[in-house]
């Protein structure tokens, strides 16, 4: 009988499959009362990327281990970008993956030159900072822009605060 391992494992999608699962959970989660997270990760300026897919691809067979099977990775067509759908995630617990996938990729080099992979991340959580599945793109996306503006020579992230302003 074959062996069965159970490896709890992201899912890689492609852009259109990771927006109408993204939008089909939103609405699930305002009937069923849960959170839903994304991650908006890019390769920063400061970090030499010679194929900006090839690098995307990469980063996202990094990251699906860090994450539940139930999670989906979307790969951008043309840039360095991955996006994560954290189903479930709740916003106080984004921190600790981020850090998690900074920890991880920071052991990962994926060129010749040995180059460090510098990332910077933007997250944003659905009820608590995002009214909706575009509200919560465009959170984790400008999140994530700004964290890439810091220039800084190591991975950084920025997180939304709550929207009712509590902890």
């Amino acid at each position: 009988m074959p062996g069965w391992h159970f490896r709890p494992r992201g899912i890689i999608v492609d852009e259109e499959t990771f927006g109408g699962v993204t939008e089909l959970e939103i609405r699930q989660a305002v009937r069923l009362r849960y959170a839903v997270s994304m991650l908006t990760i890019h390769q920063s300026r400061n970090g030499y990327v010679a194929n900006p897919a090839e690098a995307a691809e990469q980063l996202a067979e990094v990251v699906s281990p860090l994450i539940r099977n139930t999670d989906l990775i979307e790969i951008g067509p043309s840039a360095a970008t991955v996006r994560v759908l954290l189903v479930g995630g709740e916003l106080g617990d984004l921190r600790n993956i981020v850090q998690r996938i900074i920890a991880e990729i920071s052991h990962h080099r994926f060129d010749e030159r040995h180059t460090p992979v510098v990332l910077s991340i933007g997250g944003s959580c659905f009820p608590v900072t995002a009214g909706s599945s575009r509200e919560l793109f465009i959170q984790a996306d400008a999140l994530a822009a700004e964290a890439r503006q810091a220039l800084d020579p190591y991975s950084t992230y920025r997180l939304p605060d709550r929207l009712d302003g509590g902890p």
